[in-house]
């Protein structure tokens, strides 16, 4: 069990009469009660001020009060303690680790932010690298707090931290799972983690550093997977996901792998981290599983199908798989057995799933309208030629 913080806390003199019926005759009584949260997290400055705005809403209405003692919270929530919290001559305050806060009367009901809305709108509000770094804090102050985020939340913040250059802190989410609950052994986010690690390259200059951050940042991820807090534990009667058995999170490996070795190696495999790689692709390969199978990918055999957002999502799971078997098998050969077996997940399985793909999805693009799978598909196929 962690050691509890202790933090010093201030008292005006009429808050403690009205709560704990003492009486004094200085201004300020102060006490060393414990404190189980520690100090209060700061947010750094954003580019955005409507950003800077909400963080501050949550942390002066949300966070600051789950690191208050019971009897401070009553003071604040309470309507009767409301003329405590107004009377300017003796402010109410608390002290938590090195910094002093004004205490103010607050209603749940319409002083609290909704944490779902406040994350999407946070998501959307971020638009550079330094916009991000205020994530982790925020989201441990949330699980401080009891705000639960869901799973697609955490999907879509990792997805949108990859493709505006948030690799980094991805990173530091997943290193600090017991504080901000972000697990990769939810497949989704893993998922997200790798498809954001792609898009982010496809947007990029595409050159040698732009190969090693994303090598750096898979391989990261790769081994965050084996980490045993990060292990999916589902409620009672549903099945564990494994996201290191998915052919599509470990293909991303070896597309990864595979680029490094062609673009900075010479198309040599010196360490043999390709051939492993493609080996462990193979090796959960079910041809009966794979997207090829209609019944699965659920794109239809009608190519003018409305479900084009399935087909999308097609697209941007497979093509990194299939751009990185290509680049494999002429790494390891195409004349030997795993050169072969590469070929033939390749042309039986992959390409007929992504051609159909590609043709349902074009059906749903306008002049102003881009989807994220054609982007995909379209770039790395380039990168194949």
């Amino acid at each position: 069990m962690a050691e509890p913080v202790f933090a010093k806390t201030l008292y005006c003199r009429p808050c403690l009469q009205r709560l704990s019926s003492r009486t004094s005759t200085r201004n300020f009584t102060s006490s060393v009660p414990r404190r189980k949260h520690g100090a209060l997290s700061s947010f750094t400055p954003t580019s955005s001020p409507e950003l800077d705005a909400l963080l501050s809403t949550f942390r002066t209405n949300i966070f600051l009060p789950a690191h208050l003692l019971k009897l401070q919270q009553n003071l604040i929530y309470r309507k009767k303690n409301r003329r405590l919290l107004t009377d300017t001559d003796e402010p109410a305050t608390a002290k938590i680790g090195n910094e002093v806060h004004a205490l103010k009367p607050l209603n749940r009901l319409t002083d609290e932010p909704s944490t779902s809305k406040s994350l999407a709108q946070m998501v959307e509000l971020c638009k550079e690298g330094k916009d991000w770094v205020n994530m982790v804090p925020f989201l441990i102050e949330l699980k401080t707090a009891g705000r639960k985020v869901k799973r697609p939340q955490f999907e879509k913040m990792v997805r949108k931290m990859g493709e505006k250059g948030g690799l980094g802190v991805i990173i530091e989410m997943a290193r600090r799972v017991e504080g901000t609950g972000m697990r990769l052994g939810e497949i989704g986010s893993a998922q997200e983690a790798m498809r954001g690690a792609v898009m982010r390259y496809i947007r990029s200059e595409q050159n040698e550093d732009a190969v090693r951050e994303a090598h750096k940042f898979i391989e990261a991820i790769w081994e965050l997977l084996s980490d045993e807090r990060h292990v999916d534990r589902p409620s009672t009667g549903k099945k564990a996901s494994d996201p290191k058995t998915h052919p599509e999170i470990i293909g991303v490996l070896l597309w990864i792998r595979a680029l490094k070795a062609s673009l900075l190696a010479d198309n040599q495999d010196a360490n043999g981290t390709v051939k492993r790689a493609a080996e462990m692709v193979l090796a959960v390969w079910d041809r009966d599983e794979k997207p090829n199978n209609t019944n699965n990918n659920n794109t239809g055999d009608d190519e003018n199908t409305t479900n084009w957002y399935a087909a999308n999502k097609t697209l941007i799971m497979w093509a990194p798989v299939w751009h990185g078997m290509k680049m494999a098998r002429d790494i390891v050969g195409e004349n030997t057995p795993l050169g072969r077996e590469l070929a033939n997940a390749i042309s039986l399985d992959l390409e007929p799933m992504l051609q159909k793909a590609q043709r349902v999805v074009a059906q749903h693009v306008g002049e102003d309208v881009t989807r994220r799978g054609l982007v995909v598909y379209d770039e790395l196929s380039k990168m194949a030629e």
